[in-house]
């Protein structure tokens, strides 16, 4: 998990994704309410060429000392001019409508996510954490040096590239040429360990977003630890794949080359009553009030922490369709991924939520797993809490379907969205006919953030 690219904001449609049960059916995207429409000054310089920038609620850069504000009922609204003379007039030629304000300030609440969090990845705590990953950082290790003939003598790229050890490991498998890009502060140090290590004739550190990057030749390979918790959170792929549809030659590599998400039903009492049961009796005092809002936290901030492998009460499968790195289309991935489980439970017993955890393949040659049977790893697996415990049979199964859905509000868009609208179904009983996610019994919805 390195830092990537800013995730391309898609304001145009306003388009607002509604929980799967709270859906039509028939319909994937609920549009948002038309608003009241207000109007803000929107003004230029006199005379020919106009050259005055302004923004509302924002503060445009300004070299004169003097400052123009303009003022109507609304917010304060300033505007900043580089050669602004206090003495001419100005004239209002357009307003801002609530659309173009919407747009501008989802820019701005975007803009701010994206430096706190390249800012989170500047400091060396989180490098130390990942590098000292050894199922994690030995995975790359392995699947570089497995892929050494299509490595050496070509251009590598390392997207989100950290400290720079990805672009140290190519370049020590005999790449000719490594971009390793960041957009983090982080590359300070990797220049200095590229050219401590000998490399810095051949790794070429570039710091900047992926999408503002521009390089001089097509990549053969590009190499990205881009994977947060839950496999999508941060929303770090896009960035991948947006260097890949621009730089990468016809038949290069993407390591890793493909992703999925695996989910499997989660008995485990003693996290439940850690978390809900506990406020029952606190040294004799009735706290049970604080219940529902330990059950709220399970959802607006679902744990991310080691699930025991016997916590596990059923088969583990893909919660959605496996994502081919070297193919997927970049739209696709700012829309939902849905797909349909059958989790049949191994014995009878209390099913609290839901496993989820990710595994990566480097074109079949090494495998990374953050399964609760693998090696650990700093992902750990996400655990997805239900309201209440659910009684299980064994054999019985839960059928439904898993959907994760990139954030989509102003500032959130690195969050992820998991729903889940499933029914309990008898064992040995198999659905006959196709359900709709709408005609499920059960919902739940969680937020990765």
């Amino acid at each position: 998990m390195a830092a990537l690219g800013a995730t391309p904001v898609r304001l145009a449609t306003r388009a607002r994704f509604v929980a799967p049960s709270h859906r039509d059916s028939s319909a994937s995207l609920a549009v948002s309410a038309p608003r009241r429409r207000s109007r803000r000054s929107r003004v230029t310089r006199p005379g020919p060429n106009p050259r005055g920038k302004c923004v509302s609620n924002l503060h445009a850069a300004a070299d004169d000392e003097t400052d123009a504000t303009a003022r109507d009922d609304g917010p304060e609204v300033v505007f900043d001019f580089d050669d602004f003379d206090g003495d001419e007039t100005w004239d209002v030629i357009d307003s801002f409508d609530d659309d173009e304000l919407y747009e501008l300030n989802a820019s701005r609440s975007d803009a701010d996510a994206d430096d706190t969090y390249f800012d989170s990845y500047s400091h060396l705590g989180i490098h130390r954490e990942m590098i000292g990953d050894a199922a994690r950082t030995g995975a790359y290790l392995d699947a570089i040096e497995a892929h050494r003939p299509q490595i050496e003598g070509k251009v590598v790229l390392d997207v989100g590239c950290g400290t720079g050890i990805l672009s140290m490991f190519a370049a020590r498998c005999g790449a000719k040429k490594v971009y390793a890009v960041d957009a983090s502060n982080v590359t300070r140090h990797a220049r200095r360990l590229v050219k401590e290590n000998g490399f810095e004739h051949r790794i070429e550190v570039i710091k900047g977003k992926m999408e503002d990057v521009d390089l001089p030749e097509k990549v053969d390979v590009i190499i990205s630890e881009w994977m947060g918790y839950a496999l999508l959170f941060e929303s770090m792929l896009p960035s991948v794949v947006d260097a890949r549809d621009r730089f990468m030659a016809p038949g290069g590599l993407v390591l890793p080359n493909e992703a999925s998400v695996k989910v499997a039903l989660m008995s485990d009492k003693e996290r439940y009553d850690g978390a809900v049961t506990f406020w029952s009796d606190v040294y004799g005092l009735d706290f049970s009030s604080l219940a529902p809002i330990a059950k709220r936290d399970w959802h607006t901030d679902p744990p991310v922490q080691t699930i025991a492998a016997d916590k596990l009460v059923s088969n583990s499968m893909d919660a959605v369709p496996p994502i081919d790195c070297a193919t997927v289309p970049l739209n696709d991935l700012y829309e939902p991924m849905a797909g349909d489980v059958r989790l049949v439970a191994d014995k009878d017993c209390e099913v609290h939520g839901l496993a989820l955890w990710f595994d990566v393949d480097f074109y079949g040659k090494v495998r990374l797993s953050t399964g609760p049977a693998a090696e650990s790893t700093h992902w750990y697996q996400t655990v997805l809490m239900f309201d209440e415990p659910i009684d299980v049979k064994n054999g019985d199964g839960m059928c439904g379907t898993i959907e994760l859905e990139p954030g989509y509000n102003p500032g959130e868009r690195r969050s992820l969205n998991i729903y889940f609208n499933y029914d309990v179904v008898s064992g040995g009983k198999e659905e006959k006919t196709l359900v709709e996610p709408d005609d499920r019994e059960w919902f739940q919805r969680w937020t990765v953030q």
